[in-house]
């Protein structure tokens, strides 16, 4: 039976060592970057799972299952609080969207009250206009009913003076 050098045992535990933290470390970034929407190698808006994880970090998913399970953990836990998160987000805007209804409400109210109160005044000052072109067709008639008689001796005079001559 042949024996393995202890060294060669340090050696190869070092090598899994330092390859498990690179993986967490790929892992990790995967995972920042599909949250942050900015993936490399998965379609952009890609859904946050172990698949498409392991897909970015370029590693074997069972890799994953068998040696990070906090990068798992991490996936979970983001999945589970995104939900809420939008909720919140959600309920805010709506809340904000609300308040702007509100006050655009006001705002037509406000507009329709003055056209209103724009009505009346113009029904007001048409009915005066009405009114004041009833005078001055009135005056009108007054002044040539007046320019008659007025023009109408004068015709007569001159009707007399030249049946006299």
């Amino acid at each position: 039976m042949t024996t393995v050098p202890e060294a060669s045992l340090e050696a190869l535990a070092a090598h899994g060592r330092e390859s498990v933290k690179e993986t967490r470390q790929e892992l990790e970034l995967a995972v920042r970057r599909l949250v942050n929407g900015n993936p490399r190698q998965v379609p952009k808006g890609t859904k946050l799972t172990a698949a498409s994880v392991c897909k970015e970090a370029g590693v074997d998913r069972a890799t994953l299952y068998r040696f990070h399970e906090p990068v798992l953990t991490e996936i979970r836990r983001i999945n589970d609080t995104t939900p809420r998160a939008q909720l919140k987000e959600s309920r805010s805007e709506l809340a904000a969207t609300e308040t702007k209804l509100k006050e655009y409400r006001a705002l037509v109210e406000e507009a329709q009250a003055e056209v209103a109160a724009l009505a009346r005044v113009n029904y007001r000052l048409d009915a005066r206009n009405k009114e004041l072109e009833d005078l001055l067709r009135i005056r009108d008639e007054v002044i040539s009913q007046l320019q008659q008689q007025v023009n109408a001796p004068k015709n007569v005079v001159r009707n007399i003076k030249s049946v006299a001559s």
